[in-house]
């Protein structure tokens, strides 16, 4: 079969896999698809949940965004998310591809190490990372900064560099810096260094191409970096105020992913295995026979661990900063590392490690003879038919927080809010909220999930969660939500609606009644004018 021909069958092998496993992995709607989407839908029509803060608070990937929003105006949600997720499969198949490719892999190898990749993100990540699974803005990102990495790599292994691969590797980065500011700025970073510490030739060959990369890559980031920057400028305030929402956001809604000391033992375990894989099939390439073959793969190699170190140094200096031994609240600097930490420091090597990982692996692996071809054909299909049994055994039957009978009774009852309230309506959801806004198409007054990312909007969050938690400490106080209580309700938060499953007993009678969920009215102010 002709090599373009082997080429395009297994992109179109690993853009199958990448599909097949996002749907298995990410039922619809995934955990994060509801945010993105219903924000999108939000900035393209804004009367839709006009009374939803959240969705009127400031917009950090403003392309994506406006991408999306376009299409949530003539199709339904759950059709933009499977195109969606179909489309980014395709790219990330297609930077997959091109990048083993640049590091001199088979068109099996190519697909044998993508499975690798899937199963390594099935077994875990450092800091919460993930690349396969649902449709959001770092999906396409990464797919784009595949495509940069593999650009580069094959410009950068000529004598001369190629200038039209580097220009054409920093179009790729900056798209997918427009696309998702944190994904594509890191990677532009890493990609950077690497060019200029650890490209061949001499200073002035890597000054040059650093130039030829980084002026095309930062024309292609403008349409989301003008956005992200008026977006950062938009948080100016008292100090005082930007501090605390610093703190909020890094070490308590995104302590999870932000604050290193927070990391657990089974995260660390896995970023030590997927090291020492790296570390072993480096050495093995190390050993090989000195051919021509072997010389120019550990060429890509080591222009892959530039890259890869590029991201740990990254993350290094995250774990400086973040790290402490004490509650975060007795240190007298916790305000510059909220500062620093909110930039995600660890997100590109959590993405990287595995990436480099299986991309070694079958590098050292790889056989050069019609046998261990064929033995690698049967390697990939065998693991990828286990991949996918895996991922279809760690499927979530519910998001997190329910249980079947009680997520299908949730869309029960947000089916009844779409279908039996005015669409400028106020629902009151419990902490669980997952999806409100998709299936109920109904403002939240707040949703624990749907944290604004600007100071502001923070803030806000974080007043509204503890004005609810006071409300329900003086509710139950007496044992029973009687119409005083509907009423200081109404009157703090103007809500319509009461959604809940543990709430209660209420003096009132519910609208609707699950065995789970129950609606309940909240009367109009009695002090309105």
């Amino acid at each position: 079969m002709p090599a373009a021909r082997c080429g395009r069958a297994s992109a179109a092998c690993v853009w199958l896999f990448f599909t097949a496993i996002s749907f298995l992995i990410a039922p619809l709607p995934a955990v994060n698809e509801p945010h993105y989407l219903c924000k999108a839908r939000a900035l393209a029509d804004p009367a839709w949940c006009s009374r939803d803060f959240f969705l009127q608070s400031a917009n950090a990937h403003y392309c994506f965004l406006q991408l999306a929003g376009g299409s949530t105006l003539i199709a339904a949600p759950w059709l933009v998310t499977i195109i969606g997720r179909i489309v980014s499969c395709g790219l990330l198949a297609q930077g997959w591809v091109r990048l083993a490719t640049a590091l001199h892999l088979s068109p099996i190898h190519s697909c044998l190490s993508a499975v690798i990749f899937a199963a390594c993100n099935l077994a875990g990540s450092f800091s919460g990372e993930w690349v396969l699974g649902g449709f959001e803005s770092k999906v396409p990102a990464w797919g784009l900064a595949l495509l940069a990495i593999a650009g580069w790599l094959t410009a950068v292994q000529h004598a001369t560099p190629q200038k039209s691969s580097l220009i054409t590797a920093g179009l790729c980065s900056g798209l997918g810096s427009s696309l998702h500011p944190v994904v594509g700025g890191w990677l532009a970073v890493c990609l950077c260094s690497a060019q200029l510490l650890a490209a061949p030739g001499n200073l002035r060959t890597r000054l040059h191409g650093l130039l030829l990369f980084s002026v095309p890559a930062l024309l292609a980031a403008l349409p989301g970096l003008i956005p992200a920057v008026l977006f950062l400028k938009a948080g100016s305030g008292p100090a005082a105020e930007l501090s605390r929402a610093g703190f909020i956001q890094v070490f308590w809604r995104l302590r999870h992913h932000l604050d290193p000391t927070e990391l657990t033992a089974q995260q660390w375990v896995y970023a030590a295995v997927m090291i020492t894989l790296i570390v072993g099939s480096f050495r093995r390439l190390c050993h090989q026979p000195a051919t021509t073959q072997n010389t120019t793969q550990m060429q890509s190699a080591r222009l892959l661990l530039a890259l890869l170190a590029g991201s740990a140094a990254i993350a290094a200096a995250g774990l400086v900063v973040g790290w402490h031994t004490v509650p975060v609240e007795q240190l007298t600097d916790w305000r510059w590392r909220a500062a620093l930490l909110r930039f995600y420091p660890f997100r590109t090597l959590d993405a990287l490690l595995p990436l480099c990982a299986s991309l070694l692996v079958v590098m050292a692996a790889a056989g050069h003879h019609r046998m261990a071809i064929q033995l690698s054909q049967r390697t990939t299909a065998v693991l990828a038919l286990l991949v996918l049994l895996a991922a279809w055994a760690v499927r979530p039957a519910a998001p997190p927080g329910y249980t079947e009978k009680q997520y299908a009774e949730w869309q029960q009852a947000c089916a009844w809010l779409r279908q039996n309230t005015p669409p400028d309506a106020l629902i009151l959801t419990p902490r669980e909220s997952f999806g409100f806004k998709w299936f109920a198409e109904r403002a939240e007054y707040v949703c624990y999930k749907d944290c604004p990312q600007d100071a502001a909007g923070i803030l806000e969050w974080d007043r509204r969660l503890w004005l609810l938690h006071s409300w329900t400490l003086h509710s139950s106080g007496d044992g029973l939500y009687d119409a005083r209580d509907l009423e200081s309700l109404r009157q703090q938060t103007d809500c319509d609606y009461i959604l809940t499953r543990i709430l209660g007993p209420f003096a009132a009678q519910p609208v609707w009644q699950g065995s789970e969920w129950q609606i309940l009215r909240v009367p109009a102010s009695q002090n309105r004018p």
